[in-house]
């Protein structure tokens, strides 16, 4: 902890280093590797990464490499990261491999970035105004497959045009050219109904009750897929109609929507704008959902409310002897602010096409004058 206030002072949005409690029950977690680096005079810790594996999914998470400004230039930033990722990713005996591993990394310099690109990550979207500590940052995703998983990607028939360019941007990234692109579908999306004053959405703020709430309502692991996100928020309709399942982090307005008594997103569109309403005034400022790339009604849905595809996560989830494709959808509800962003060119074309669709949704005058 001594070592996230040193580097981070009191900016460090996440409880893995500012909390004692979860910090040490992370340590304590099996399926948690914590590593440490120590100065080898001193002992003092100066450098430290944080792996978490969901042995279910088989999926792996970096997070919290922190390196001391006297340990930097040394190469340990490289060390750490390759090291717990090509542990999580080879299994250690006791634990199944996981077929990939992912990680965020910030933009206010290419460092953390290009330590990731180093160690095989490669580079798949860019999340403006993930969290908020000081200020709104921006971070992007990066992630790293075991030998063999991307070529059993399970192929997508079509997506709608505005994941055209992510789909692009995910070809190139992969390197897979004998893969196939989806067929990109021009059908005009559904018509974004309005936030009606006769719809009520109750906000249920009891995290036990929604965390068992959402595994009886769903209980196939498929539909509440949403690695490293437990549910602790629950939106209901009024009429019973709608309830919609959420993470919601009130210290940094991060929320991730993690699925719907209904199935499907789509069945949301009566209620979808009050919804994201509500979700703003219980402190949301960034609202994420994770989709399978084949999901081609709710991409529909969620494009048409002012959702744009920031990042793709090929081979993701296991299927069978496949591996399905994943896309994160994010509404920002703060204004974008580039401005003193440091972001490899590796991440060039997602940054793109997110910023192209933003104009197009929010700056479009096309049949705005009559």
């Amino acid at each position: 902890m001594a070592l996230y206030r040193h580097v981070y002072g009191s900016g460090y949005a996440l409880p893995i280093g500012t909390d004692p409690a979860v910090m040490a029950r992370e340590i304590a977690a099996p399926n948690t590797t914590w590593l440490a680096a120590r100065e080898p005079d001193t002992g003092r810790i100066v450098g430290t990464i944080i792996g978490t594996l969901d042995p279910g999914e088989r999926l792996g998470k970096l997070q919290g490499l922190v390196i001391h400004p006297d340990a930097r230039g040394t190469g340990l930033a490289h060390q750490a990261v390759r090291q717990l990722a090509d542990a999580l990713l080879t299994g250690d005996g006791t634990r199944q491999p996981a077929d990939s591993v992912y990680a965020t990394a910030r933009t206010n310099s290419t460092a953390p970035q290009r330590v990731c690109l180093g160690a095989g990550f490669r580079a798949l979207g860019i999340f403006p105004n993930l969290r908020k500590a000081d200020e709104h940052e921006t971070m992007v995703l990066l992630a790293k497959h075991r030998p063999g998983v991307l070529e059993r990607r399970l192929p997508v028939e079509r997506v709608p045009a505005g994941l055209a360019d992510l789909v692009r941007a995910l070809h190139q990234a992969v390197g897979l050219s004998e893969q196939p692109l989806p067929a990109i579908d021009d059908e005009p999306l559904p018509r974004r109904q309005r936030r009606s004053v006769g719809v009520e959405m109750e906000f249920v703020d009891a995290p036990q009750f929604v965390a068992r709430r959402t595994t009886e309502v769903m209980p196939d692991p498929e539909q509440r897929f949403y690695p490293f996100h437990t549910p602790n928020v629950m939106l209901s309709s009024a009429d019973g109609a709608h309830e919609v399942y959420a993470q919601l982090n009130r210290s940094d307005g991060y929320c991730a929507l993690i699925g719907t008594a209904g199935g499907d997103l789509a069945t949301l569109a009566p209620v979808f704008e009050t919804l994201i309403a509500r979700l703003a005034e219980g402190g949301a400022s960034h609202i994420e959902a994770l989709l399978p790339l084949d999901r081609y009604q709710d991409l529909r849905l969620l494009l048409a409310y002012g959702f744009l595809p920031a990042a793709a996560y090929p081979a993701m989830r296991r299927q069978g002897e496949g591996f399905r494709d994943y896309v994160v959808m994010t509404r920002s509800l703060q204004p974008l602010d580039f401005r003193g962003l440091s972001i490899d060119a590796a991440f060039q074309p997602f940054t793109e096409q997110y910023t192209e669709l933003w104009k197009q949704q929010y700056l479009n005058t096309h049949e705005v004058f009559q």
